[in-house]
Parts: structure tokens; C-alpha cells; sequence
């Protein structure tokens, strides 16, 4: 009996046994990154060997919701980083919403990451007060490879910088003390990669130049509603601007922009080969010119989209996503860019929204692309309106390599399924000159070049 005592209460001293206290700190850390930094903190009071386990993360995330009271998070995040013991902080995320108290000292925050070898910071500010200068060491730190500034941050740099590690830089909605201060931050990153630029309002910048040798991709996305107030309550002297590309490395470009500013290209490798271009109105001629040794092209125009479609030898060409928002003339523009375009192997095309013009079309000729090499044809949203219906019907009786065309449909309210069978039954029976082609219902293709421009950018 006393053996089997024994045997019992070994058994429960195992069963009680605390195996993740015994781990090493290094894969302790790894466990604690998996938690919200306030749950990762209050580990330290399990035990004795706990205490200090959460100081050695090096990655931090504090990040305030509308449920939470912004001081305290603000004070527990501070307090939380002066404990903090690891050499090299990876990753610092800090994004504190509008009841941030406007004395809190974020300087503090930002040389307490340098101080710790900062790789990546994400500093996302949107309190209420007008926005504020970071200091000038984060502007200088030697280990820094991604930085992220959002909202309420003035980028204000009459000293010269330096951030020789910097791969990675985006640029959400912030302001800019002038466009020299914007010029000395884009030229102290000798080693830039990517760029992101999002402009909310009139941010004091009215050439944007983005001269950048080292550059791979550039996301340049324009909500500037040109209110002639820029972002820290500066008065701009004109309310039209232009983005300027210098950067001939350039092998993806997006750019969107709907406002009347113009956009010009510089100097840029012949070697672009990704490219959307979402624009109300054409760029100069150069931008077109750099456009021809694209092979992805994603296009939405609204209007003169005749100079998109028919300046451009897009020679290089193998995939175009077309989008146009207009009626009028998008057909035309359509035939056009095909015309130019013989290598094109996948087209597809969204007409969302399009209504129908008042031309009958006759297309005497057949675009080298449809006799030899267009092999996919997605349709988004197709409506069955006079002008999608003879498009439709021209490229499936012209394309002779055709493999597959997929359709996704846009019925209107008062379509019922009687009417949507007798629409599906009239687009199989278009002819087609593939005999081999199939028929889809929907479209499930997606612009290929989305998945390369996810890996330029995934660099850190």
C-alpha cells in the first residue's frame, strides 16, 4: 500500500509539474509574441522566472480602440518600454486613436526605439491637435529598415538626414512643413526600395518629386481634395500640384489619381514591367512613353482615354486589366489598345457602371493579338448592353487562340431568372473562331501581377 501511495503521488507531482516554465527564454519570448502586449506584461507575476521574460520581446504593439481610455494605454505603453531590455527592438507598432492626450510625449517614445536598434516602426497618430514634428534622431538611425507614418505627423527636416538601412517607406495622409523637407527625406534613403505615398487633403506640397535611384516600387495614391489648406494648417499658394518620377529602377508603378494634377516621368528604366494607372486625366507624353515595356497593365481612364490607347506601343504587353468609367468612346479606346498591343495574351475587362452610347460599330480589321496570341478573356459586370455585346462578339469571333472566356454578369433590378437564362443562352451561342474555347460562368481569373507586386513589397 505504501508503494502504491508513493507511485500516486509521484504521479500528481507530474501532472502539477510546470513544463513551460522550464523552456528556454528564447522560445518563451516566441510564446508572449503570440499574445497582446497587456496579457504579455502580466505574465511577470506568475513567477519569479517570469518577471522578466516579457522585456526581452522584440516586438511591441500598442494599440488604443474607442473602448479604452488613450492616457492610460499611453502611460502603460511608456512605462512598458522603459522596463524593456531587449537590445534590438524588431518591430515597434504604436497607433493611438483621437482621444489621445495632446501632452503626451511622443518624442520620448521615438528615442527610446532608436536608442534600441529600431528595425521596423509604425507609428499611426490621429489625437485631435494639429500635427508634430518627430525628433531629429529618428531621422538619422543607422538600423532602421521599414518606417510607417500615419496621419497627424508633420514632416518638418530643415537639417540634413540620413537613413542609410531604410528598404521600405509609407507616407499615409501626413503633412509636409514644404516640399524641401520632402526632397531631404526621400534623398537620405540611398537604399530605398519601396515606396507608399497616400495624400488625403492639400498636405503643403505641390510638386511631389520622387527622386529616388535605388527605387523598385512606387504606390502613389492622390485624395487631394484641393482646398488650398494644406494638412498642418498652412495656406497653399496654388491648388493645382504634379507627382514627378525620377527613378530608373522603377520595375512597378501604381499611381491613383482622380484630382487635375498632372504627373511626368523623368528619368525610368526601360525595364518597368508592372504598371495600374488609375487616372481622371492622361499624364504627359514621357509617363506614356515609360508605359510601353509594361507587361501587366491595369488601366482605369474616365476621359481622353484615345491618348492611353492609341500613343502607346504597348509591344512588351501580355496582361491588361481595362476599366473604363465613361460611355463614351470606351470601345474605340478598347480596339486601340488591342491594335497596339500584339503580344497580349490575357485581356480583361470591368464595365461596371457603363452605360450605352448612341454609335453602331464596324470593324474592317482584325488586331494582330486576336488572330495569334489572346488566350484568356475575362468580362466583369457584363451587362448586355448593345456596345458590351458587340465587343463581345467581335473578340470571340477573332480570337482563334482562344482557351477560355469567363463571364461574371450585372443583371439590372428588374431581371428575373427567365431573363438571366435567355441572356446566358445568347452568349453561348455567340460563334466563336477557337473551336476549343470554353464558355465560364463567372469570370474567376484575377490580374496575375498582383501576386509579383506583393513580393516587391514584401522586402522586410
Amino acid at each position: 500500500m505504501a508503494n502504491k501511495a508513493a507511485t500516486c503521488q509521484e504521479i500528481k507531482e507530474k501532472v502539477c509539474e510546470d513544463r513551460i516554465s522550464v523552456l528556454p527564454d528564447a522560445l518563451l519570448v516566441q510564446i508572449l509574441l503570440l499574445l497582446p502586449i497587456k496579457e504579455a506584461v502580466a505574465t511577470s507575476i506568475l513567477s519569479k522566472p517570469w518577471r522578466c521574460i516579457w522585456t526581452l520581446m522584440p516586438k511591441l504593439v500598442c494599440k488604443d480602440t474607442k473602448h479604452t481610455n488613450s492616457k492610460s494605454v499611453w502611460w502603460f505603453f511608456e512605462q512598458s518600454l522603459q522596463l524593456h531590455k531587449s537590445p534590438i527592438l524588431e518591430h515597434l507598432e504604436v497607433k493611438l486613436g483621437s482621444r489621445c492626450p495632446a501632452d503626451v510625449d511622443v518624442g520620448k517614445l521615438i528615442l527610446k526605439a532608436v536608442e534600441r536598434n529600431i528595425r521596423l516602426l509604425d507609428f499611426n497618430l490621429k489625437w485631435s491637435a494639429k500635427p508634430i514634428s518627430l525628433p531629429k534622431t529618428l531621422y538619422t538611425c543607422k538600423t532602421l529598415k521599414k518606417l510607417i507614418l500615419s496621419n497627424k505627423i508633420l514632416i518638418e527636416l530643415p537639417f540634413e538626414v540620413f537613413l542609410p538601412s531604410l528598404i521600405k517607406l509609407e507616407l499615409f495622409n501626413v503633412a509636409y512643413k514644404d516640399e524641401g523637407s520632402l526632397i531631404r527625406l526621400l534623398s537620405s534613403c540611398p537604399v530605398l526600395k519601396t515606396l507608399i505615398v497616400v495624400r488625403e487633403k492639400n498636405d503643403n506640397v505641390i510638386k511631389f518629386s520622387v527622386k529616388v535611384p535605388s527605387l523598385n516600387s512606387l504606390v502613389y495614391i492622390n485624395n487631394n481634395d484641393d482646398d488650398g489648406v494644406c494638412g498642418c494648417g498652412c495656406s497653399s499658394s496654388s491648388s493645382s500640384g504634379s507627382l514627378i518620377i525620377d527613378s530608373p529602377q522603377l520595375k512597378y508603378l501604381r499611381v491613383n489619381d482622380f484630382s487635375e494634377d498632372g504627373c511626368s516621368i523623368e528619368s525610368m528604366s526601360p525595364n518597368l514591367t508592372m504598371a495600374r494607372v488609375d487616372v481622371g486625366s492622361p499624364p504627359n507624353e514621357n509617363f506614356l512613353t515609360y508605359l510601353s515595356s509594361v507587361k501587366f497593365l491595369h488601366m482605369t481612364w474616365i476621359d481622353e482615354t484615345e491618348v492611353f490607347c492609341s500613343c502607346v506601343n504597348y509591344s512588351q504587353l501580355i496582361e491588361c486589366m481595362l476599366r473604363p468609367c465613361r460611355a463614351e468612346y470606351w470601345v474605340e479606346s478598347v480596339m486601340l489598345l488591342l491594335d497596339n498591343s500584339p503580344n497580349l495574351k490575357v485581356l480583361m475587362i470591368d464595365t461596371k457602371g457603363i452605360g450605352e452610347s448612341d454609335d453602331l460599330r464596324r470593324w474592317s480589321y482584325v488586331p494582330e493579338c486576336l488572330s495569334s496570341q489572346l488566350e484568356i478573356l475575362e468580362w466583369k459586370k457584363y451587362g448586355g448592353t448593345r456596345d458590351e455585346k458587340q465587343l463581345l462578339e467581335y473578340i470571340l469571333a477573332s480570337s482563334k487562340c482562344l482557351k477560355r472566356a469567363g463571364i461574371s454578369m450585372r443583371y439590372s433590378k428588374d431581371c428575373n431568372d427567365k431573363m438571366k437564362k435567355k441572356l446566358r443562352k445568347e452568349l453561348k451561342s455567340m460563334p466563336r473562331a477557337s473551336v476549343s474555347s470554353e464558355l465560364l460562368f463567372p469570370a474567376k481569373f484575377k490580374w496575375r501581377s498582383s501576386v509579383a507586386q506583393h513580393c516587391l513589397f514584401d522586402l522586410f
